[in-house]
């Protein structure tokens, strides 16, 4: 199982050093930093961004309500690639006052450690942030799972699940019936039958179909990566063809080739690539 990273936050040093001796005897977590103050701690989460933080509620300068404050504020005008929001840690609160507990449940804490705690008190804390932790990575594995099938398949998780379960589905190969792109902001679904050939023009493709073209910014090397190399080669340095689209392959006055598809189009095989096609689809 997966490493569960924890920061310890407290003005004290030996209040440090107790709870992180009590939090190592759990082998799931790891303490990467002790931090004697807030401003540190913000410092640290924004860098090391731990799953846990144990928070000491009385410190100078900025105490620890303050600090779990700043974090939710900063989540909301704070944003990320990947899902739109800040890093925010589990926030578990320490201190030696109850009357704090009711602030701990305003800013969502998962736990409240009353001082001085047990080492049963701690391992009940940290069994049920693993329960936690785990419960919401498996959620997020497959939110993400269900965006990515989605976008190959243009269903959900679950309608993926029962096409697969059903009789309809022969085989992996099923999955390759269609290569999806992301044209601007729209992702384009293409049965890979309708693809003729694949030209690199600078920074972007341009991705030739029966239906038309379309400017795709990608790479050779990732279409090459995603296409079937037993239907798809490259026949120069800038250009992916569909094989089974060759209708006639003629030699040229200079050693060269010329690949001749069912649309019409005309392509240059160079010499160095025209071993590619040799033994796909009876082109010598």
């Amino acid at each position: 199982m997966d490493k569960i990273t924890a920061l310890i936050v407290d003005d004290e040093p030996l209040a440090r050093e107790g709870l992180l001796r009590l939090v190592c005897q759990h082998d799931r977590f790891v303490v990467t930093q002790q931090c004697s103050d807030g401003q540190q701690a913000l410092d640290a989460i924004e860098t090391l961004k731990p799953d846990v933080v144990f928070l000491d509620i009385e410190m100078p300068i900025m105490n620890g309500i303050e600090l779990a404050a700043d974090l939710h504020q900063s989540s909301k005008h704070s944003h990320t690639p990947v899902d739109g929001q800040a890093h925010i840690p589990k926030i578990v609160f320490v201190t030696a006052f109850r009357e704090y507990a009711l602030d701990a449940f305003e800013f969502q804490a998962s736990d409240y450690l009353l001082k001085p705690f047990s080492q049963a008190r701690v391992n009940q804390c940290l069994n049920n942030l693993v329960q936690l932790i785990d419960v919401e990575t498996k959620l997020n594995l497959q939110g993400k799972l269900d965006q990515l099938i989605s976008r190959k398949t243009g269903e959900s998780l679950d309608g993926f699940v029962k096409r697969l379960e059903s009789s309809r589905y022969r085989g992996i190969a099923d999955l390759h019936n269609v290569i999806t792109m992301k044209s601007g902001n729209d992702y384009l679904r293409i049965p890979i039958n309708s693809l003729l050939w694949i030209e690199a023009a600078g920074d972007y493709m341009c991705v030739h179909t029966l239906e038309g073209t379309h400017i795709i910014r990608k790479t050779l090397k990732q279409f090459e990566q995603e296409l079937s190399g037993e239907h798809f080669t490259r026949i120069n340095r800038s250009a992916i063809v569909n094989v089974s689209k060759i209708s006639k392959l003629s030699p040229n006055s200079n050693g060269e080739y010329i690949a001749i598809l069912s649309s019409g189009d005309e392509l240059k095989v160079t010499r160095s690539y025209k071993q590619n096609l040799e033994g796909l689809s009876g082109h010598a």
